[in-house]
């Protein structure tokens, strides 16, 4: 019996990303592009040197940065306006960064006062509440303090923090730039293993590095490898 091509399409699964000559294009030339590629997988790591073009595709993928040519198609979405809603950012300064002056709860506070309506009040944050918001992202890890500084914080409690503000939004996919900022391997894995499970929890996860070794952080889950 041969198997019908509604059930061979049924079987396979939806790409989280795809490409299509997608390209970026500055006044100085290309930015990255074109490419043509799917990516299926929970994973993707994007790899490629500084000055390629890694920060500038997750920007595109978040639906932030318009392609000058070709198309993209991020968990079902075409147009920027509905990447936007279905994508998480987190690493990029000028977007997510903390102040260094306030502490996570009032970080968590703020965030979300920005994704209430308008007429809802975000009370002060309980430190159970702050313990809860922060659970998806930590995981079995220690969390820092409720009053503990963005400037006080270590390289591994200051991402969580930001994966923790970014999945208020109950995004269907993360990206997350300069996963290499963390500077040992050991840090790495606890972010990796902590991605892991919110891949495995429905959250697909892009992340961009400079070193195509950084997959081996994210064991048993066979990850889609991008290089610019």
């Amino acid at each position: 019996m041969h198997t019908s091509l509604l059930e061979a399409s049924e079987q396979e699964p939806s790409p989280v990303i795809h490409l299509q000559g997608a390209a970026v294009r500055g006044p100085r030339g290309p930015v990255f592009g074109p490419l043509t590629l799917s990516a299926t997988g929970a994973i993707t790591v994007v790899c490629g040197p500084r000055g390629s073009g890694r920060t500038a595709l997750l920007l595109t993928l978040a639906g932030r940065m318009r392609l000058t040519e070709g198309s993209a198609h991020v968990m079902g979405a075409s147009r920027a306006a509905e990447m936007r809603t279905r994508v998480g950012i987190v690493g990029f300064d000028d977007i997510d960064g903390l102040e260094s002056t306030a502490s996570v709860a009032a970080a968590l506070r703020e965030r979300l006062a920005w994704v209430a309506p308008w007429y809802r009040r975000v009370p002060r944050l309980s430190p159970d509440v702050v313990r809860e918001l922060l659970a998806d992202a930590f995981g079995e890890l220690e969390q820092p303090d409720p009053d503990t500084l963005a400037r006080d914080l270590g390289p591994v409690d200051t991402i969580l923090i930001r994966v923790a503000l970014a999945m208020l939004e109950s995004p269907e996919l993360l990206v997350l730039d300069d996963f290499d900022e963390l500077r040992s391997i050991a840090e790495r894995r606890l972010v990796a293993d902590r991605l892991t499970a919110l891949a495995a929890a429905g959250t697909h996860v892009v992340i961009a590095t400079t070193d195509a070794a950084d997959l081996e952080c994210f064991v048993g889950t066979s990850p889609t490898l991008i290089e610019l």
